[in-house]
C-alpha cells in the first residue's frame, strides 16, 4: 500500500461505506408480543411484527416525510392495532383478499373522513385481514396525516364491509 494512504483514511472509507449500506438497507425493527411505541428517529424502518397475544404499535407524531412499512411475521386471532397519536389521522386504502376463493374487497377512507387506527386480525373474518406476509405501508404526506396502503389476506371466502381503517 502506498505511503499516501494511511489507516485513518481506510477507516474513514469503511465508515462511509457502512453508513451508505445502512441508508440503503434501512432499519429493521422486530416487534414480538409487546406493546411498542415507534419514534420519529425510526422513520423509514421496516417493522417485522409477530402477532401472538393482543398488543398494539403506536406511531410517533406524524411529521411530513416520515414513513414506516409493517410486515407481519405471523398472524393471530387476537386484535392488533397500529395507533396514531391523538391529533393525527390515517386515510388511504386497505385491500383484503380471500385465500380460499377468488374474492377481494377494498376499503377507501378519504382524507376528510380520516381515522385513528388500523385494525389487524388473522381469522375467517370478512372485514379484516392480518396474516404472515401481509403488509401495511404508512407515509406522512403532511403534518398530522398518515396515508395507508394495506395489502392483507383473510381465510373468509367473501371479504366484504372492510373495516381495517377504523376509529
Amino acid at each position: 500500500m502506498g505511503a499516501g494512504i494511511g489507516w485513518a483514511r481506510i477507516r474513514s472509507l469503511v465508515n462511509e461505506n457502512q453508513n451508505q449500506i445502512k441508508i440503503l438497507k434501512g432499519e429493521m425493527i422486530h416487534v414480538d408480543d409487546t406493546a411498542t411505541t415507534l419514534t420519529a428517529a425510526q422513520s423509514g424502518a421496516t417493522v417485522f411484527w409477530t402477532h401472538a397475544s393482543a398488543h398494539n404499535v403506536t406511531l410517533p407524531a406524524a411529521t411530513a416525510g416520515m414513513s414506516f412499512k409493517f410486515v407481519l411475521s405471523a398472524g393471530s386471532a387476537h386484535a392488533h392495532y397500529i395507533l396514531s397519536q391523538t391529533d393525527d389521522e390515517i386515510y388511504g386504502k386497505a385491500r383484503v383478499v380471500s385465500t380460499t376463493s377468488d374474492q377481494f374487497a377494498v376499503q377507501v377512507v378519504l382524507e376528510g373522513s380520516a381515522v385513528d387506527k388500523i385494525h389487524l386480525r388473522k381469522a375467517g373474518n370478512a372485514a379484516l385481514g392480518g396474516d404472515a406476509g401481509d403488509t401495511v405501508e404508512l407515509t406522512c404526506v403532511e403534518d398530522g396525516l398518515w396515508v395507508c396502503n394495506a395489502d392483507l389476506v383473510t381465510t373468509h371466502a367473501n371479504p366484504a364491509s372492510i373495516a381495517v381503517l377504523t376509529d
